[in-house]
This record gives structure tokens, sequence and C-alpha cells, in this order.
């Protein structure tokens, strides 16, 4: 009698065990960060990255969505959205029991809005016919922005066949010696809105393939209303000085030539 009711004790305790196991599967929990930030929401621009890092227990697969029609079932995430607006990021884990969980963020996705475009100096030699540029000792100035689509070129750095995008207000009678400390820098307002889109922008130009990148030139016109082109990031082949901030909320493209200017830029 003693050993039967040993030997059911002893199935009683395997089953008992057994059972206990399949139910004691750890729940998986769903988790992850920003470059280590553990923040509930970041800031970007538009076309900026962000690596987005699986923290997840106990998972046995992992499934994101980035909120805009995206998934991926990488461990890390690249992310980067072409346009702006409040995207919600989720992180979904599943266990190995079936059951899922999920965890998420909102991402502010955020254009770079054209404010100001400041010109710092402006600089031509009136006799130098050959560079394109006036041959009298005071302009009108103004500010140009162009697709680049086509190499052709006439007058000298003026491309009459790139669409224009933006062409600024006209500032008057502006010297061809215009250079601090003497004389203040330029700087023209804004009032449209322009969107910068990063994709279009490039520290360095290649003349030898279009890329469909933005040209951006300081313009001159005379009395008699002839146009001329003091610079820009084609014709001289300078290098563009392009920074951006959101946590401090500032964006400029800007270089330092004979003639330079910057494009200042606020993200909304």
């Amino acid at each position: 009698m003693k050993n039967t009711h040993h030997f059911f004790a002893t199935i009683l305790f395997i089953i008992t065990s057994c059972s206990h196991g399949v139910n004691n599967i750890p729940d998986a929990t769903s988790a992850f960060s920003f470059r280590g930030n553990t923040a509930a929401t970041i800031k970007i621009g538009t076309q900026d990255t962000c690596s987005a890092v699986n923290k997840s227990t106990n998972a046995d697969s992992i499934l994101w969505d980035f909120g805009d029609g995206r998934t991926s079932k990488d461990q890390t995430v690249i992310l980067s959205y072409p346009k702006s607006g409040t995207y919600t990021l989720k992180l979904i884990a599943k266990g190995f029991d079936g059951e899922k969980t999920e965890s998420s963020k909102k991402i502010i996705v955020l254009d770079r809005i054209l404010k100001k475009i400041v010109i710092d100096r402006v600089q031509w030699d009136t006799a130098v016919v050959s560079q394109g540029w006036p041959t009298i000792d005071v302009a009108d100035i103004y500010f140009q922005i162009q697709l680049f689509t086509n190499t052709t070129m006439n007058p000298k750095g003026i491309y009459p066949k790139c669409p224009v995008l933006f062409t600024s207000s006209i500032i008057k009678n502006i010297s061809f010696n215009h250079i601090p400390p003497v004389y203040q820098p330029i700087e023209i307002p804004v009032s449209e809105k322009f969107i910068i889109d990063k994709n279009l922008l490039s520290e360095t130009f290649n003349l030898a393939k279009i890329n469909n990148l933005y040209l951006f030139s300081v313009m001159a016109k005379d009395a008699s209303g002839k146009n001329y082109c003091l610079i820009n990031n084609v014709w001289y082949d300078i290098k563009l000085k392009i920074q951006g901030n959101v946590a401090s909320n500032t964006f400029s493209v800007e270089t330092n030539n004979q003639t330079s200017f910057r494009l200042i830029c606020d993200y909304e």
C-alpha cells in the first residue's frame, strides 16, 4: 500500500512539474531606444536618418511598424521619412507562447523652411568682362534658386534652361565692393513658404553629371534690366557648408567666396 501511494505521488509530482514548466514561459516584453535615447518622442528633419534598436526580452520574433506603411523584422532599423508629419513607430514582440506585446514612440518629422537669405559680401571687378560681371560700380542684387537639369550656360554663369524655383526680392543700389566692415551684410527676408529639400543639396557639384541638385546664384541687374551672375555653386565649383541641428531649430547652407551667402532655415 505504501509503495502504491509512493508511486502515485511520484507520478503526480512529474505531471505537476511538467505542467508548471509549460505555463511558466516568461512573457515577452517590447522595448526600443533611439540612438540610445529612451525618450518617448524625438524630432528629426525630413530625409534625416535615425537608428532604432530593439531592446525587447524573451521574444521569439519582432516586427517594426514605421507608421507610414513600412515594416521590418531587423533587430536595428534606420529610420528616414521623406515627408513631414507625426509618425508612430511601433515594435511588436511575439513571445515563445505566441502572445504578442507592443511598445511605441512618436517621431515628429520637420521640414526645413527658408526664412532668410544673408549675403555677407558682394564683390565684382568691372574690368573682368570674361567673368560675365557687371561693368558698372552699382547694381541691384537678388538671390535665385534653380533646379539644375541642363548644362546650357548663356551668358556666363546663367543657366536659362534650368527651372527657377525661387527668386528673392531685389535689393537696390549695391556697391561692387560691398565688403564688411564698411558695409553690413545684406539680409533678404523670405515671406513665401519655401521648403529646402535635403536630397537636392550637395557640398560639391559635378558638372559632368546632372543630379537634379539646387543651383544657388547671387544675381545682379543693371539699370537696363540686364542680368548677371556674381556667383553660384556650379560656375565656381565652390563647396557648400551644410549644417543642421533640430534640437536648436537651426539649419543653414552657406559659402564663403568673393561673393558669399547664407541660407537660414527653421525646422517646422
